[in-house]
């Protein structure tokens, strides 16, 4: 009989107690979608912390893997939780190129699908608590999914965006960076209508078909349902998402009377990541907040 992935996992942790030091252990999770394709979990057992609750990690727009983001170390550091959840992408690399499988499941709606299922199995497997089981800790566009997936369960118990916006629209966060330029407001016209597959935009790491799924999205709307606490931590300097978008999120939240915590750092889109000390940055910034959460 092939043992249980709780199990699997439970054999594992009765090795390592015999060492000396603790390492943290990945086990990777494989759920079926229905198209017959394989969703990836990446879950990690930091070996301390609260057990019956799991951090998520929700990656910007890139396709990077988990091991090649720089500051998913840190995160493994001070996590307040034994879990950590990755949702990892189909066709996830090294430089954050996205490969020829991540297309296939690249609209913004279909990531937050993705991530609710993923959730419920994990959930499921580690016997997490019954109500505000995980805290998602969200990077850059990952930010979108965990407003979805924060407003559409009651398993989340705490939200942490870094450097999302999500006040506005990107469209309307495209509007500001670019100025009105109207070459470029032609190129997003056109996207939005006419998305053309195997062709990526503003980089190789996004198909069009993602920008086509997501110009019309914000945060805002999609945290209608949640009612827990929210830190927002937004560069001054930022010129890939305006802290407009992201002062904007801040006060709407504050008029829904939501537990909001907000901060402003001299940095840009990175939040001080090769700048600042660790506890200063904004990944330090958003750890700190969730171990009080």
């Amino acid at each position: 009989m092939v043992r249980s992935f709780a199990a699997a996992l439970a054999a594992i942790l009765l090795m390592a107690g015999q060492r000396s030091e603790a390492a943290v252990i990945q086990r990777d999770l494989q759920i079926r979608r229905a198209d017959s394709s394989t969703l990836n979990v990446e879950v990690y057992d930091r070996g301390l912390g609260a057990a019956d609750r799991a951090l998520v990690v929700v990656q910007g727009s890139t396709c990077n893997t988990t091991q090649s983001l720089k500051w998913f170390d840190q995160v493994m550091r001070g996590a307040a939780t034994r879990w950590v959840v990755v949702v990892a992408k189909d066709g996830s690399s090294g430089n954050g190129a996205c490969g020829a499988g991540y297309e296939a499941h690249a609209t913004e709606e279909a990531r937050w699908f993705d991530h609710l299922v993923a959730l419920r199995r994990v959930k499921q497997e580690l016997h997490l608590r019954s109500d505000g089981a995980f805290q998602l800790l969200a990077v850059s566009a990952g930010g979108l999914t965990a407003c979805a997936v924060a407003g559409a369960t009651q398993d989340v118990s705490a939200v942490a965006l870094l450097s999302t916006g999500g006040g506005i629209t990107f469209e309307q966060e495209l509007g500001i960076l670019t100025k009105g330029d109207p070459r470029f407001a032609e190129r997003r016209r056109r996207v939005q209508t006419d998305p053309r597959l195997g062709q990526t935009w503003m980089g190789d790491t996004n198909p069009e078909i993602w920008w086509w799924s997501v110009l019309d999205k914000r945060c805002l709307p999609l945290l209608d349902n949640y009612r827990g606490p929210v830190f927002v931590a937004h560069g001054l300097s930022d010129t890939s998402t305006p802290i407009e978008s992201a002062r904007s999120l801040v006060e709407s939240l504050k008029a829904r009377r939501l537990d909001v915590t907000s901060v402003e750092l001299p940095t840009e889109h990175d939040l001080g990541l090769s700048t600042l000390p660790a506890n200063e940055n904004g990944i330090g910034r958003a750890l700190a907040w969730l171990k009080t959460h």
